[in-house]
């Protein structure tokens, strides 16, 4: 959700239309967006399996991990954002996040955020085969769903099925790692069978002005940066 409860609250809306027995959070709650408190108040009232994202780590620590950022003036915008977020958040919201899973299994599938052993690596179906079987090693799931890299896509390596969910509320795509990019006007989640394995990616519009409102309302910190970004 990256903090963004408009399109979280449309994926939902959208979600209530269809027949599904259990919500996971594959991570990255609330950092990076406007709301990062309405978004941890909506997964409370779901009260779901829950995920341990690296941006929700980030927000904890303030460690931005592995993530290569050599612009400081860059790397200071993504602190001050997070500062911010935690003020947000507050000490009840920071323990929300605290009680975050590294892996959910679900009958044959197992949630993770980036892979079953990280929440920084990054798997895409052009990763090299000896990347996906090094992430994979022990795993005995009969398939992985994954979030972290902003993008919808699904393939099989062996007998293992890897998808990846897509963005509930930040949805872009990078051609090369820090590259500047549009955030496009939709949500993304998928549903999932586990008896058949089947997958159905959902693509949501949501009301990008209204994010940009609230966003406007509460001072978020780097507004016009980050409210240029957005494609409408």
């Amino acid at each position: 959700m990256h903090g963004n409860a408009v399109a979280f609250r449309a994926a939902l809306a959208d979600l209530e239309q269809r027949d599904v027995d259990l919500i996971v959070s594959l991570g990255d709650v609330a950092q990076g967006g406007p709301q990062p408190l309405e978004c941890v108040e909506l997964l409370r009232e779901l009260d779901c399996p829950c995920v341990f994202g690296n941006s929700d780590d980030f927000v904890l620590t303030l460690d931005l991990g592995n993530e290569p950022i050599e612009d400081e003036e860059r790397k200071e915008r993504l602190l001050e954002t997070a500062r911010w977020s935690q003020e947000q958040l507050g000490a009840e919201g920071l323990e929300f996040l605290r009680g975050f899973h590294p892996t959910v299994e679900v009958e044959r599938i197992l949630g993770c955020h980036a892979t079953p052993k990280s929440n920084e690596d990054v798997i895409l179906p052009s990763t090299a085969r000896d990347e996906v079987d090094r992430a994979l090693e022990g795993i005995t799931a009969a398939a992985v769903a994954a979030g972290h890299v902003h993008l919808q896509w699904l393939r099989r390596f062996d007998a293992t099925l890897w998808f990846c969910v897509g963005s509930v509320g930040l949805v872009y795509e990078q051609k090369e790692p820090l590259d500047p990019v549009p955030f496009r006007p939709w949500s993304e989640y998928a549903i999932v069978s586990p008896e058949s394995l089947s997958v159905e990616f959902r693509r949501i519009p949501f009301d990008v002005d209204e994010l940009l409102s609230a966003a406007r309302a509460k001072d978020f910190p780097g507004y016009e940066t980050w409210a240029a970004m957005w494609q409408r």
